[in-house]
């Protein structure tokens, strides 16, 4: 084995690895997809779906409304894009199949994912996953991984583990912090659950 994949090797065990149930979606590329994603011509995706840089009702950004009446419309203006942001994101979630009940067991990390599905893959297929991380705002993500391991549960389920692919660092930012909230509130509730009894 090469220095070069000792060191990736290495990397992906120092990533948190944590259990949540979250909405997931997977599908196996076709061919065409395949070599772009093997040529690394697509890459992963994240995007909040709150629009962060909204101002706060009452912040009128330095324009200068010193009337009411205008620092009122203002504020409507404000409520009306932010309501807009909310209904366009849950329709963007709607169509790629996150606001359904595809809500699944995940074991997730910066470098990989394994939850179960229904139909068969073979390892070394690249599949295409999105999932909604649930930080605040919540975190739509759109990656590709390579299938590393199956494990057939039963007739229909199939558990998988798949390394991420192409998945620059704003997106595995995303994760690491998505998992170390998720390791802080785990302890934290342990926490109290051991004083509480």
């Amino acid at each position: 084995m090469t220095r070069e994949h000792d060191n990736k090797e290495e990397e992906k065990r120092n990533f948190f690895r944590v259990d949540d149930v979250i909405p997931v979606v997977a599908n196996p590329v076709d061919s065409r997809i395949r070599e772009e994603v093997q040529k690394k011509t697509l890459c992963s995706k994240a995007f909040s779906v709150e629009d962060s840089t909204t101002p706060q009702v009452g912040d009128t950004g330095g324009n200068g409304y010193d009337n009411p009446e205008y620092r009122k419309l203002h504020d409507m203006m404000i409520e009306v894009r932010s309501k807009l942001d909310f209904v366009i994101n849950h329709f963007l979630l709607e169509k790629e199949g996150l606001t359904t009940n595809e809500k699944k067991l995940v074991n997730i990390s910066a470098s990989g994912i394994r939850f179960t599905i229904t139909n068969p893959v073979k390892v070394n297929d690249i599949m295409e996953i999105k999932l909604l991380l649930p930080t605040y705002p919540p975190v739509a993500v759109l990656a590709y991984g390579e299938v590393k391991r199956v494990k057939k549960i039963d007739d229909d389920q199939y558990e998988i583990a798949l390394e991420y692919l192409n998945m620059g660092e704003p997106v595995k930012n995303e994760i690491i912090q998505y998992t170390l909230c998720h390791q802080r509130e785990t302890i934290k509730k342990f926490r109290e659950t051991q004083m509480n009894e």
